[in-house]
């Protein structure tokens, strides 16, 4: 009978932290891509502004309070692309991290599993002794004279 293998729950325990850290990758990919549809949205946004201001102001002239009113937007749309640039570096480096995490945790589990099948590999070489063994000594039964026994 072949002995269980004795690291089997490190094993488990691995594969369970492997695979949490696999969905914790997805839900960040998912984050920083949706981070950078923020900031996407918001250059469309100060570009849309920026060709109404033109063609608004250079049509037939503006009042200086739109005109103020038009730069000041595009100031805070332009604070709001920064920030949004710094929650996409956040948002990568956060997925980067977890990424290494991600592969350290496969490399334990791949050694783990190594070392899993060289015990089933030696389990079986047991095991085909242990029947070898005992077919020989049969063989060895049938063919004893029974006078000697």
């Amino acid at each position: 009978m072949a002995t269980r293998f004795p690291l089997q729950s490190l094993l488990d325990h691995s594969r369970h932290r492997m695979e949490a850290a696999e969905r914790l990758l997805r839900i960040l990919r998912r984050k920083e891509e949706a981070a950078r549809r923020r900031q996407e949205e918001l250059h469309g946004y100060k570009q849309d502004y920026q060709l109404r201001l033109t063609a608004e102001a250079g049509s037939q002239g503006m009042a200086i309070h739109l005109l103020r009113d038009y730069h000041a937007f595009l100031g805070k749309l332009e604070l709001a692309i920064r920030h949004q640039e710094n929650e996409v570096v956040q948002a990568a480096a956060h997925w980067q991290s977890a990424h290494d995490n991600w592969l350290a945790l496969r490399q334990k589990v791949k050694a783990y599993e190594a070392l899993a099948d060289r015990h089933r590999h030696q389990e079986l070489q047991r095991e085909e002794k242990r029947d070898q063994r005992l077919t020989d000594e049969q063989a060895a039964r049938r063919h004893v004279p029974k006078s000697v026994l």
